[in-house]
C-alpha cells in the first residue's frame, strides 16, 4: 500500500512538473518527463494522455495517432485508449478512422462509441448510419453535453430528410444548451420555412443574423425566406450579400437573383442575372427561359 501510494505520488508530482514545462514552451523536456513515466508506469494512462494532446497542441497529430496505436499493440483491450484516439481522429477530421477504430467496442462497454460514429458517419454523407447510431446513444443518456449536441444534429438529419415535425422536437430539445447558438436559429428557420411559419422563420433568421458575422448560407436562406414573405427588397438585399461574398458566380443564386430582380421591376438587372448563367452553361433550359420572358416584358413595357 505504501509503495503504490509513493508511486501516485511521484506520478502527480512529475505530471504537474511536465504541464508548467508545457505551458512555459518547454515542450521537448515535458514530452520527456511524459516518456519516461509511461516507460515505468505502463499501466497508468494518464500521462499518455496527456503526451497525445501535447502532440496534438503542436500540430504533431501523426505522432499523436502512432502513440496511441502502438500502444494498443500490446494493450488491445483498452477501451479509454480506443475512446480517446477516437476523439483524436475527430479532431483531425479522420471520419473513416472513428468507424475502423470503434468497431470492436460495443455500446455497453463504452455508450459514447455511439456518438462518435454517428459524428462520423454524419461527415462522411451517411445520414441514416448517423441517425441510428445517434437515436442509440441517447437511449443510454450518460452525457449531458453530448445528448444536447446529438439532439442538434438529430434536428439537421430529419430536416435533410424532410421531416420538419421530428426535426423541429429535437431542435426543442437542444435548446438548454444551444439557446444562444447561431447554427440552432438557422435550423429553425430552415424549419419554419418548410412548414411554411414565415414569421416564426423571419424572427430565427434575424436572430441567427445577429449572433454570427458574414455567413453566405445564412443570408441565402434569408433570401430565400423573405422571398416567401413576399418581401421581394429584403430578399434582394440578403441575396446580393451572398452575391458579394463568392468569388465565382453561382447559378442557382443567379437564377434567384434574376427572379427577385423581376419581382421588383428590375428586368434589366434580371437579364444580367440570366447572362451571367448562360456564359456558364449556354443550354440552361431554366435561364434561357428566363431571359426570353425578362425580355418579352421589356418590349410591352417599351411599346
Amino acid at each position: 500500500m505504501g509503495i503504490i501510494l509513493k508511486n501516485h505520488h511521484q506520478i502527480n508530482y512529475k505530471i504537474s512538473k511536465a504541464k508548467k514545462l508545457g505551458l512555459s514552451g518547454k515542450t521537448l523536456h515535458a514530452a520527456q518527463i511524459y516518456k519516461s513515466l509511461i516507460e515505468e508506469f505502463p499501466d497508468e494512462l494518464e500521462p499518455l494522455f496527456l503526451l497525445a494532446q501535447l502532440y496534438q497542441d503542436q500540430n504533431l497529430r501523426e505522432d499523436a495517432e502512432k502513440l496511441l496505436l502502438n500502444y494498443l499493440k500490446k494493450h488491445n483491450d483498452k477501451i479509454d485508449i480506443i475512446i480517446y484516439l477516437a476523439q483524436l481522429y475527430l479532431q483531425n477530421s479522420k471520419w473513416d478512422k472513428i468507424v475502423e477504430i470503434l468497431q470492436s467496442v460495443t455500446p455497453d462497454e463504452e455508450p459514447t462509441a455511439l456518438f462518435l460514429l454517428g459524428y462520423a458517419y454524419f461527415k462522411l454523407g451517411d445520414l441514416e448510419i448517423s441517425k441510428i447510431n445517434f437515436e442509440n446513444f441517447i437511449k443510454y443518456n450518460c452525457e449531458p453535453e453530448l445528448f444536447y449536441e446529438t439532439q442538434l444534429l438529430l434536428s439537421k438529419i430529419y430536416l435533410a430528410h424532410n421531416k420538419f415535425n421530428k426535426a423541429l422536437k429535437c431542435a426543442e430539445k437542444s435548446e438548454k444548451f444551444y439557446s444562444n447558438y447561431w447554427e440552432l436559429k438557422y435550423i429553425y428557420a430552415d424549419i419554419y420555412l418548410n412548414m411554411k411559419m414565415i414569421n416564426h422563420a423571419i424572427k430565427n433568421i434575424e436572430a441567427c443574423i445577429k449572433m454570427t458575422t458574414a455567413n453566405y448560407m445564412v443570408y441565402e436562406l434569408a433570401g430565400e425566406i423573405y422571398f416567401k414573405a413576399k418581401n421581394y427588397i429584403k430578399s434582394e438585399e440578403y441575396f446580393l450579400k451572398c452575391f458579394n461574398l463568392n468569388d465565382k458566380y453561382d447559378l442557382n443564386l443567379c437564377l434567384k437573383l434574376a427572379d427577385v430582380s423581376l419581382k421588383n421591376s428590375k428586368i434589366d438587372e434580371a437579364i444580367n442575372y440570366f447572362n451571367f448563367v448562360l456564359k456558364e452553361n449556354p443550354k440552361h433550359n431554366i435561364a434561357l427561359k428566363g431571359k426570353r420572358n425578362a425580355l418579352s416584358s421589356m418590349k410591352k413595357q417599351n411599346v
